[in-house]
């Protein structure tokens, strides 16, 4: 790859009786005109608030294809108001009277008549999925030309729920997310499936709102997809350390050039390989060490991501994700890519590689000898990937013959971002992430984070540093940063090479008094979302790898 990888359907809930218009002729004799009397339309909407606990006098906001009102939701949570010529479909904002919860709600279908449409953390999931952005930019967008069809709610119903039983959450109370029959506070059926999932966000460390970007960012990716996204965002997290997630998670060896499996049990702080439980020791949040023999050092990014390091000529680094299974064609897109081999010969090799929904490698831009020897591959076939059922995928050499190139293991993040961790046959370590410009960041915003260098020689030691940004350049999407260590400056520029990378040019550093300072070059690649940046040479005949792990 361094040279060419570059649920049954939901039940029927809702019924929407038309309210026929009436019209009735008087009888009469000569000339006398008929009399029409008629029944004004209306739309009735109700249901119930809740998180578990019922949301008492919160104030619910109704915007329908043709009319809109508000009103206040009851001691129990239930709300109803009718809208005068009101019809279908519309959408609901519910927000608890301290202000501190706001959850959204949908009606599908169109005409009038009456409807429930309950507003809970479900419905905020399923506006989500359906939508497939944030619920609240979905509800500001919706105008009278808006359609949601009653269909299209009852699939994006079905899997939300199947992402959440993938997770753990026993959801099979629920008859349905809007429709189904709820008394807040109960703590039964549809209120009980409320309390558990409360449960397990808190358990998992993390929010509603990150849970909701992840079944958004995982809408039409495939079932696999989605279960495994939500069921990492929702694995038990550590107290320290909301990212380091229990479960099985995959280690891919820079060194040895091969994977394998860990269980990690963030409660016991154990970390447990073929059988074999290791103690893990907290040095401070996210930063654990091993009882190995070794000292492996791990630092959890926040993504989940983490880097496993043991120092010395004899050391090894690797990287681990949570073990997924994704579908082939969620890992469609344009990917940086950054490869190191290991070798004292090599030079930093980056560059880009295409994907299509089939798993094809489409095109590959190669940059083997740094900053400015970019050029697209003119070899096809290039390759394409396949499901491996040991886990990941293999990666087939379509131009040699069909051999496997490479094992590839792929993760997604809450925020829908991939990276992948390559292992070539020819022993090179590469990584793939997401190519999605980077925006720029604001003056004074400042990072902490570990770092080490990987050259032929192994890993250097982990060090702690911080920059600030002091100033941002527009125009040349350039930034100026100062490192806390020594207080020299550098200067980088987002989104060159590629999309998504940083450039920094040799000697781009000043002292913290403003002189020339030597410093080499790189190219630098953020794993969006995930608080991994990975380093390689800008220039020829200079091979090696920086890795920083950005602090919680």
């Amino acid at each position: 790859m361094k040279k060419y990888m570059g649920r049954t359907q939901a039940p029927q809930w809702l019924a929407l009786p038309i309210v026929a218009l009436l019209a009735a002729c008087g009888g009469g004799s000569g000339d006398s005109p008929g009399n029409t009397n008629t029944q004004t339309q209306s739309l009735k909407v109700s249901g119930t608030v809740a998180t578990g606990a019922a949301l008492s006098g919160a104030s619910i906001s109704v915007v329908c294809a043709s009319g809109s009102d508000t009103t206040k939701s009851a001691s129990d949570g239930t709300y109803s108001l009718s809208l005068a010529n009101g019809s279908l479909p519309c959408v609901i904002t519910a927000t608890s009277a301290d202000g501190a919860s706001v959850l959204h709600s949908i009606v599908p279908g169109s005409g009038s008549g009456s409807a429930t449409s309950n507003v809970t953390p479900l419905s905020e999931l399923l506006v989500a999925q359906l939508a497939a952005s944030d619920p609240a930019a979905f509800v500001a967008a919706f105008n009278s030309g808006t359609t949601i069809s009653s269909d299209a709610v009852a699939s994006a119903e079905t899997a939300v729920l199947a992402m959440l039983h993938a997770a753990g959450v026993d959801v099979s109370a629920v008859s349905s997310i809007l429709g189904g029959s709820l008394q807040a506070g109960s703590g039964k059926g549809y209120d009980g499936v409320l309390d558990a999932l409360q449960t397990t966000i808190t358990s998992a460390g993390t929010s509603l709102s990150e849970l909701t970007s992840a079944v958004a960012t995982s809408s039409g990716t495939g079932d696999a997809t989605g279960g495994a996204t939500v069921s990492t965002v929702l694995a038990p997290a550590s107290s320290d350390c909301a990212a380091f997630k229990s479960g099985v998670h995959r280690i891919v060896n820079f060194a040895a050039s091969t994977s394998s499996l860990v269980t990690i049990d963030t409660q016991a702080l154990t970390a447990t390989v073929d059988g074999v439980h290791y103690a893990m020791t907290r040095n401070a949040s996210c930063d654990y060490t091993v009882a190995d023999g070794d000292n492996t050092r791990v630092l959890v990014a926040k993504s989940g991501m983490a880097v496993w390091v043991t120092g010395g000529t004899s050391g090894g680094v690797g990287i681990s994700v949570p073990e997924q299974k994704l579908d082939l064609a969620s890992l469609a897109g344009v990917y940086n890519r950054v490869s190191y081999s290991g070798a004292s010969s090599d030079t930093g090799d980056f560059g880009s590689v295409t994907i299509n929904a089939a798993g094809v490698n489409t095109t590959s831009t190669n940059c083997p000898s740094g900053y400015g020897s970019c050029a697209v591959d003119p070899k096809q076939p290039l390759g394409h990937l396949v499901a491996d059922a040991d886990g990941g995928f293999d990666y087939i050499d379509d131009g040699q013959g069909g051999s496997v190139a490479s094992r590839v293991f792929a993760f997604r993040n809450a925020a829908g971002k991939t990276a992948m961790l390559v292992l070539q046959a020819d022993g090179t370590m590469t990584v793939l992430g997401s190519q999605l410009a980077l925006p720029l960041p604001s003056v004074g915003n400042t990072s902490a984070y570990w770092q080490f260098s990987l050259s032929s020689t192994g890993p250097g030691s982990v060090t702690e540093d911080a920059n600030v940004v002091t100033a941002v350049d527009s125009g040349a999407g350039a930034v100026t940063r100062q490192f806390t260590s020594d207080s020299h400056f550098d200067v980088v520029t987002f989104n060159t090479p590629f999309g998504g990378t940083r450039y920094r040019a040799v000697n781009a550093c000043t002292t913290s008094a403003g002189a020339a300072s030597t410093c080499n070059g790189a190219v630098q690649l953020p794993l969006q979302g995930s608080g991994i940046v990975l380093s390689v040479s800008a220039v020829a005949s200079k091979h090696t790898m920086t890795i920083s792990i950005n602090k919680p």
